[in-house]
């Protein structure tokens, strides 16, 4: 395992970051979570909305039992579209913590951003949150970098902590029709710009595009079976699958020279795109999604490839050759 530091922090945070919503079963999480630990990883990303609230009850019951809450760093979501309000933030964020059994959690992300409230009503609730040590640092999830900065800067002149975190999709290919509702993707060129100049931290999901970049065939499976793997969601609540959500002509052409870059470098296609965001130059982590310990091993993969600015901009399409 590869770590960093994020600010506010006190512990170095696992570059991969072990992502619970898919996970309905307590002993095969346990076997799962037991496995992430033995090779290294320690973060945690759940959200208050994940499985009705299933998902931070087993990983409560499991980080209690093996007693090692001081050693793993857990990150809360909430505050989801249509409860997007200062009001659903602090009720979700006290249940979540009761789920969690635990009496904070080190990051605390809003999950949606509501364009509706005033950016300083979120960051008055979030500093008085953080002053009653519910969390250490908090970010945002799908927000807009306009909206991010513009609270920020609400923060910093009204003497206010702002967001360390900035929570989007960011793959090597770009989100075409958003995964949900609401959602944003950084692989953008003002944000990315942002993100290298000012060193905010970004923890990414659907880091490799939801499976993307593996064979045609495997793709076209998982775009089949996403609704099913999803059942948790509310009836009609379904996000795309990685054809609909990726698939496009520059996109293909990504997923062309990643295949190159791998056969030079004696990887995979997908491990190529899972080591793009964790090579940029900022602090930058990936969340990843895994089923069971293969596909674990999978991702661990990605740790093992450095990559070239030059390379990192011409798989993006910035550069012609390598």
């Amino acid at each position: 395992m590869k770590y960093n530091k994020i600010a506010g922090l006190d512990k170095n945070i696992s570059k991969l970051i072990m992502g619970n919503d898919n996970q309905t079963n307590y002993d095969e999480a346990s076997k799962l979570w037991d496995y992430w630990i033995e090779v290294g990883g320690n973060a945690f990303d759940n959200a208050h909305i994940y499985g009705n609230g299933l998902m931070e009850k087993l990983l409560g019951k499991w980080q209690r039992s093996r007693n090692i809450l001081k050693n793993i760093i857990l990150i809360a979501k909430g505050a989801h579209t249509p409860n997007c309000n200062p009001d659903s933030l602090f009720s979700q964020l006290e249940e979540s913590l009761e789920r969690l059994q635990s009496n904070n959690v080190d990051i605390y992300i809003m999950h949606r951003d509501n364009k509706e409230i005033p950016v300083g009503e979120f960051i008055d609730v979030l500093n008085d949150r953080k002053s009653q040590n519910k969390f250490r640092i908090f970010g945002a999830s799908n927000w807009s970098l306009e909206r991010f900065i513009e609270a920020n800067v609400w923060a910093k002149n009204n003497n206010k902590l702002g967001f360390s975190i900035l929570n989007n999709n960011l793959s090597l290919c770009k989100m075409i029709k958003p995964l949900w509702d609401g959602c944003v993707s950084s692989n953008d060129d003002k944000i990315l710009d942002y993100l290298e100049k000012t060193k905010t931290a970004h923890l990414s999901w659907s880091s490799q595009g939801r499976g993307y970049f593996l064979s045609n065939k495997k793709v076209q499976e998982i775009e089949n079976q996403i609704i099913k793997y999803e059942t948790w969601r509310k009836p009609g609540e379904h996000s795309s699958g990685p054809l609909s959500c990726f698939d496009s002509k520059d996109n293909r052409e990504r997923k062309k020279r990643s295949i190159l870059l791998a056969k030079k470098l004696n990887t995979t296609c997908q491990n190529i795109a899972g080591a793009w965001p964790i090579n940029l130059n900022f602090p930058s982590f990936a969340l990843i999604g895994p089923r069971n310990i293969q596909e674990i091993n999978s991702c661990l993969n990605n740790l093992d490839i450095k990559l070239s600015i030059n390379e990192i901009n011409w798989l993006n399409l910035n550069e012609k050759i390598i």
